[in-house]
């Protein structure tokens, strides 16, 4: 038995940070019902835009935040549609939603009009910037409301001729921003446990990066006024990615200097590093008159041999280090594989991939399905056959666009 089986949540969301929160509970067991108009979810469309397909057949970019999920499709400025949502919600234990709070409020499903309605009800809600303030009601994506508003944009960016800020990697503050709605979720079904009350969890998009970013947005305030970018030569020697002779880059991270310098300097074949007095103790590497040089000299070295060469010494050597690895070496790696961090699925369409799955194992759940994504309308028949609906009643709504049923 996983976690959540046995809790119903309906999702009434789009895009991805909220579907990945439903994501992860349908990992976790729940069973997850995705709610559509039949003008679907935007995000079915958008392989397209990362050069990939976008169809019932094959649509990963799409299977990843809404994978094991069932799918009803209702038009819910139908009056028949939306008693039929209710229904659903009569039967949920969880609510979760990305729609902005004006439209929720026309359409009653604002969190004080459900909790008069289903007083046991969770309801998740996401954001963009939070509930209160001037932008409580202003759009936002995870490249604006994650990236751009929290600071990682302006501060991160290398200020040389002609540079620019990174071109956001999508999704990454949604799928942070859902798995934190994941979690607050399941804290709040755990104290309905004791109160048998229902309770509202809401998180935003800008409110989770405050929080992942947390250790930057701290230091550079007084008095400590830490600096963000360090330029190549403010970085500390012992905590930088280097160039190897084939092109590739190898990131080290040593914590603890003065007991790992010997056998660091030993794998790295430079034994005269250990014994100069300007690279004995961690204090002597971080003053910034001797970072340039340790810097040069660590470059020069790590350009005379393969990273396969040093990742192998290094690797020896107990060395905290990674090569730094692109998109489809991660995927593609043996470690993400063997712990299912990623999945083999094949497309209707025959095509075969590997997707990512939600990382938080429960033993004694098992390793959860990896069921691709519905076709819109998919389950409606069945679902609203569970709801009391007869197959009268399902196919006049379906013919006159209330609902779209398979």
């Amino acid at each position: 038995m996983r976690a959540l089986e046995g809790i119903r949540v309906v999702e009434l969301a789009t895009y991805v940070a909220a579907p990945s929160g439903g994501r992860v509970l349908a990992d976790w067991g729940a069973e997850v019902i995705k709610v559509e108009s039949p003008k679907m979810d935007i995000w079915r469309k958008y392989g397209k835009t990362f050069n990939g397909p976008a169809s019932d057949e094959e649509n990963p970019v799409f299977d990843v935040p809404n994978a094991n999920k069932k799918n009803l499709c209702l038009d819910l400025k139908d009056p028949d549609a939306m008693a039929a949502f209710h229904k659903l919600l009569a039967t949920a234990d969880v609510f979760l939603t990305n729609n902005r709070p004006k439209p929720l409020k026309r359409m009653g499903l604002d969190y004080e009009s459900l909790k008069a309605r289903y007083p046991r009800l969770i309801c998740g809600y996401v954001t963009g910037y939070g509930e209160e303030g001037p932008d409580a009601d202003s759009p936002g994506f995870d490249t604006v409301a994650y990236w751009a508003k929290s600071g990682f944009m302006a501060d991160m960016r290398i200020d040389n001729p002609g540079s620019y800020p990174i071109y956001a990697p999508g999704g990454v503050g949604d799928n942070s921003c859902g798995t934190m709605l994941a979690g607050g979720i399941c804290a709040a079904l755990f104290a309905r446990e004791r109160t048998g009350r229902g309770d509202k969890v809401s998180v935003s998009l800008f409110g989770v990066a405050t929080w992942v970013m947390s250790l930057m947005n701290t230091s550079v305030q007084a008095p400590y006024s830490y600096k963000y970018p360090k330029t190549r030569f403010e970085g500390r020697p012992i905590t930088l990615p280097y160039e190897c002779g084939d092109g590739e880059w190898i990131m080290i991270n040593i914590m603890e200097w003065e007991r790992y310098r010997d056998a660091f300097c030993e794998a790295m074949e430079i034994p005269q590093v250990a014994s100069d007095p300007r690279f004995h103790t961690a204090a002597d590497v971080g003053k910034l008159e001797n970072r340039g040089p340790f810097i040069q000299i660590l470059e020069q070295q790590f350009r005379s041999n393969t990273s396969d060469y040093w990742d192998e010494r290094l690797s020896k050597a107990d060395i905290v280090h990674s090569r730094l690895a692109h998109f489809k070496d991660a995927v593609a790696s043996e470690q993400a594989r063997v712990n299912h961090y990623v999945e083999h699925v094949t497309c209707p369409s025959g095509r075969q991939y590997w997707l990512a799955r939600p990382c938080v194992a429960l033993e004694e759940g098992g390793l959860p399905p990896y069921e691709l994504a519905h076709a819109l309308g998919q389950d409606s028949r069945e679902i609203l056959t569970q709801l009391g609906y007869s197959e009268a009643e399902i196919s006049a709504m379906a013919e006159k666009g209330a609902i779209v049923a398979k």
